[in-house]
């Protein structure tokens, strides 16, 4: 198992190594007390567009779109886990 952190105002660069490209799947868990909205990127500096919005206590997998991930409004933290 595989794991990426994506943490509050950071963008997270998932790098070049599967399961973490673009068209692959992970499970994205929050285990936060609110929702948090995941993006996806092509460039650090965006523009970045959704990828799902992962409830609290939650996990969701989600579809990879970018090399980048972050989360809407800078706050929070979402696991990506692959395999």
């Amino acid at each position: 198992m595989r794991v990426k952190n994506v943490t509050g105002a950071a963008v997270t660069d998932l790098g070049t190594e599967v399961p973490f490209l673009p068209n692959n799947t992970v499970v994205a868990v929050n285990l936060g007390t609110n929702a948090d909205t995941l993006q996806f990127g092509d460039a650090e500096a965006g523009p970045f567009d959704t990828a799902a919005v992962i409830p609290a206590g939650t996990a969701v997998e989600v579809e990879i779109v970018g090399r980048y991930a972050a989360i809407e409004n800078g706050a929070g933290f979402i696991i990506l886990l692959g395999n």
